[in-house]
């Protein structure tokens, strides 16, 4: 299926009217001018390309059926990229329940079979000491006190992009670690 064939958004709903038409000529003209755009900003935030497509798929749809609210259609490409970004939220919202395990289960010290008989896996409190102090104190407000970035922004008097960046580079750093 052609992502920009948008007849797909009406199964249940076809076009009726002339003016629904032109919102839909008008819809097109406008996803095919920013299109790259969209696409490039969803796979920076989604490297798995086939959850990529996926949500692309559903910033379209959501795009479409909201298009008649957006009233200034000269800000439309920072209105998609706003629909987009929600759409990465929500992604990364899903993934984080589905990963989501009892903290005395993550402090424990586990075994996993290798080819050299069993291996000590590392506990997450011993990566976390291999951290910096702001990388913890980050993690630490994220995942265990589930505060959102603009609440930690707030509490560590900082600015909102310094907390991004530095929740990303933890979150690397960790990985690495562990």
């Amino acid at each position: 299926m052609n992502l920009f064939d948008l007849n797909f958004v009406y199964i249940n709903e076809p076009v009726t009217s002339k003016t629904e038409e032109k919102n839909v000529s008008e819809f097109e003209k406008l996803i095919s001018r920013e299109r790259i755009s969209i696409e490039r900003f969803v796979r920076f935030k989604i490297c798995v390309k086939e959850d990529a497509d996926d949500i692309l798929q559903n910033v379209y749809i959501t795009a479409m059926q909201k298009f008649n609210q957006l009233k200034n259609k000269e800000s439309f490409k920072a209105w998609i990229i706003s629909i987009a970004r929600n759409k990465c939220n929500d992604y990364f919202r899903e993934k984080a329940k589905v990963l989501e395990l009892p903290v005395e289960e993550l402090l424990e010290t586990k075994l996993m079979p290798g080819r050299q008989g069993f291996t000590e896996i590392q506990s997450v409190q011993e990566t976390l000491e291999k951290l910096g102090g702001k990388e913890k104190q980050i993690l630490y407000l994220y995942f265990w006190k589930e505060m959102t970035q603009e609440e930690i922004a707030e509490k560590l008097r900082i600015p909102l992009g310094t907390v991004k960046s530095r929740l990303h580079s933890a979150k690397k750093k960790f990985k690495e670690k562990y």
